[in-house]
């Protein structure tokens, strides 16, 4: 499956967490690790299946030769690119559908690539910002997999099976999702 969301991530991590002296000699591997763990806690179940994080290859985790995956993102080091951004415009240019993908870095050439494919460029620090307040920017946002069942009635009230009634067009129901539904209830009432 095609990423939705996909990660520049050292550039996420660069202007958070830049080297600095004194750092430990572990310091890009938890910065790393922090990042993902960050995506984990703040992407929903759906879009972290749908996200892939790109690192260069210069320091990837002991035992993983280029891709791995952690909370379902796939997370992939440009093992055999110059750098990290060959390897995501090589993903931009793959995509069979990129006016549905995001890219999140602030390099200018990423941006380029993305525009070109009609992908959404959102800039590193913007995107990161935005997820830690509790929103997910990106070009399009997967539906989760709704599993409410119709209810189960041989006929609707004007005389229709169900399957008619359903065919002759959207109901409210199908309009609003319950919480939405329920919130007008809750505002205006119900009989």
């Amino acid at each position: 499956m095609f990423p939705l969301l996909l990660i520049d991530g050292y550039n996420v991590i660069g202007p958070v967490a830049p080297p600095s002296r004194g750092a430990s000699t572990n310091w890009l591997h938890d910065e790393r690790q922090l990042l993902l763990n960050r995506l984990s806690e703040h992407l929903t179940d759906i879009i972290r299946t749908r996200t892939c994080v790109v690192f260069d290859a210069r320091n990837p985790p002991h035992g993983v030769s280029d891709r791995m995956s952690f909370a379902d993102m796939d997370v992939r080091f440009a093992v055999g690119y110059p750098e990290a951004d060959d390897l995501i415009e090589e993903l931009i240019f793959q995509h069979p559908n990129p006016k549905s993908l995001t890219v999140v870095s602030s390099d200018h050439r990423l941006h380029a690539a993305a525009k070109r494919k009609k992908a959404l460029p959102i800039d590193s620090d913007v995107w990161l910002d935005a997820l830690l307040d509790g929103q997910i920017q990106m070009a399009k946002l997967p539906k989760a997999n709704s599993k409410r069942k119709r209810p189960k009635q041989s006929d609707s009230p004007s005389g229709e099976s169900s399957d008619e009634a359903a065919s002759s067009g959207p109901t409210l129901d199908a309009m609003l999702d319950t919480d939405e539904i329920q919130k007008w209830l809750d505002q205006y009432g119900s009989d």
